[in-house]
């Protein structure tokens, strides 16, 4: 590849990456469950300040209070559409492109550099989240400018001033992206026990300033909005679905916890959906590569992972899929340098053999990305939009419209748009219990008989579902419906769009039940943390 080529290249790549994005976002999907629960219980009717108190009971968010008034700011300036509700993640996800590739450069070889922009601006979950109402994209381009600040920590004799700059940006983006922390205590002790391997006592001190502010936005950040969010459902569910890491591992199912998470960052998290297995062994001979060439900056990049590992292990936070996105940047840089040291060493005798790693790390991501630009990229059974407009269309004024519960965040979300008014729906109870989404009793499929009892004698019953329900010792709650549906009355009417599903029944035939024992305020309260 000439220079000019080379200088070309990463410009080439940005800008695929900016229309991938923007395509994503050009589709206008629909809300799913998480962003339409964070739009409806984390935006709407709350003013600026609330933000900042104790969530409304109907539902905990996740994202952190500096995320939540960005886009309040946004709904004020631009409205609560779609487009408006997603631009910031777009903005950051392009702007993260240009960061990505500038920090690469300070940390990696040029070759690896340039591969590294190429994953990073194809991969697949990139690309979805950024277009998302979540922080994930913000949450990457802070984990990168904090790897750009320890760069220059290390690069650079440190003034007050820098340590002012360095350490008040830094307390002030752990309010916009609470993993952040993570990478801001790996980099900050790396950083520190450097200073002090050098013998430089002056710089470790200003470091230890650095860090000091850091510690006090984190602290303030807690006190004053991350202890709200906790609560024994939200812990329950990570444990379910096996997000805490086993400390210590005591048994072969707990040693087995580990392998499965190691290959589901590359996997579930990075995007490489058939190629998962090349990407471990790549991450692995980079880390192995990086950590014999430059040992300061290998610990820079490594040290969150340790760090979320603990967390972790000790229930404070869910190692799962997108909640550790803010490690792309790390696994990124390690996977393209293990291709890189490969080509080193292979490539006078082998030369093919870097060629074959890298065709087939990036066989699927290039054609899921390039079948992207005219599909987007979405949760098909949460895509709502065309079943209620479907519903809207052949709306009759005797109609009533039941809403299954995992349906109602994005419902109300949508529900203005296509003409409901509050007295077209009812809401179907959520059963489960509100403190462990696992448990199951077969006195919760009699709650559901009772609710849909009370529609008996209504000749045209909408039920709307969406967003796959919870399966419960094997039990679909949306075939139970279903089925009990088709026992009370007669369906004449169905819309399904992949996922989302209508389905019209007469129950005129029926007579209402007038012994429905489920009727108190609490079982029809709002819950959407299911």
């Amino acid at each position: 590849m000439t220079d000019i080529a080379k200088n070309k290249f990463p410009w080439i790549i940005i800008s695929a990456g900016v229309v991938l994005r923007g395509v994503q976002y050009l589709h206008n999907t629909s809300l799913c469950l998480d962003e339409a629960r964070d739009v409806v219980a984390g935006i709407w009717d709350r003013s600026l300040s609330d933000l900042f108190a104790p969530p409304p009971a109907i539902y905990t968010p996740t994202p952190p209070a500096g995320f939540f008034v960005i886009e309040k700011l946004i709904v004020q300036a631009f409205g609560d559409s779609e487009y408006a509700l997603r631009l910031i993640p777009l903005l950051v996800s392009v702007l993260s492109l240009f960061l990505f590739y500038y920090v690469a450069k300070q940390y990696m070889k040029p070759g690896a550099a340039r591969f590294a922009l190429i994953l990073f601006a194809i991969l697949e979950p990139l690309i979805y989240y950024s277009s998302q109402v979540k922080p994930y994209t913000i949450d990457i381009a802070v984990a990168l400018l904090l790897f750009l600040a320890a760069n220059y920590i290390r690069s650079n004799r440190l003034s007050f001033r820098d340590v002012i700059l360095l350490g008040g940006v830094g307390a002030a983006l752990i309010w916009f992206s609470s993993p952040s922390v993570f990478v801001m205590a790996g980099v900050g002790t790396v950083s520190v026990i450097s200073a002090f391997k050098t013998k430089d006592r002056p710089k470790a001190i200003r470091i230890m300033l650095i860090c000091l502010f850091w510690a006090v936005g984190f602290a303030s950040h807690y006190l004053l909005y991350l202890h709200n969010l906790t609560n024994e459902y939200m812990l329950n569910a990570a444990r379910g679905e096996q997000c805490f890491m086993p400390l210590p591992p005591k048994t072969f199912s707990d040693i087995k916890w580990f392998i499965n998470a190691f290959f589901s960052m590359f996997e579930e998290t990075a995007g490489f959906y058939f190629s998962k297995s090349i990407a471990a062994f790549l991450f692995l001979v980079g880390c192995i590569s990086m950590a014999s060439r430059e040992k300061e900056r290998f610990f820079l990049l490594i040290s969150p992972l340790p760090l979320v590992l603990l967390a972790s292990g000790l229930s404070f936070y869910a190692f799962k899929q997108r909640i550790i996105l803010f490690l792309m940047p790390s696994l990124l840089f390690f996977i393209s340098e293990g291709i890189e040291e490969i080509g080193d060493k292979t490539r006078n005798k082998a030369p093919m053999i870097r060629t074959l790693l890298i065709g087939l790390l990036l066989f699927h991501p290039i054609l899921s990305a390039a079948s992207h630009l005219f599909k987007p990229i979405s949760l098909e059974h949460e895509e709502i939009k065309p079943v209620l407009n479907y519903i809207s269309k052949n709306w009759k004024n005797e109609d009533m419209l039941y809403i299954h519960y995992r349906a109602h965040p994005a419902f109300i979300y949508y529900a203005k748009r296509y003409g409901f008014v509050e007295n077209d729906y009812i809401v179907g109870v959520y059963a489960g219990d509100k403190n462990n989404q696992w448990a199951f009793s077969v006195d919760y499929l009699n709650v559901y008989t009772g609710d849909l009892d009370r529609l008996r004698g209504k000749k045209r019953v909408w039920t709307l579902f969406t967003n796959t329900p919870m399966l419960h010792k094997g039990v679909d709650e949306k075939i139970f419906f279903e089925y009990y549906l088709n026992i009370i009355g007669r369906r004449i009417d169905f819309f399904e769009n992949d996922g989302p599903a209508v389905y019209l029944y007469d129950l005129s035939r029926s007579s209402a039940s007038s012994s429905y024992p489920y009727d108190d305020k609490v079982r029809r309260e709002l819950h959407w943390n299911f």
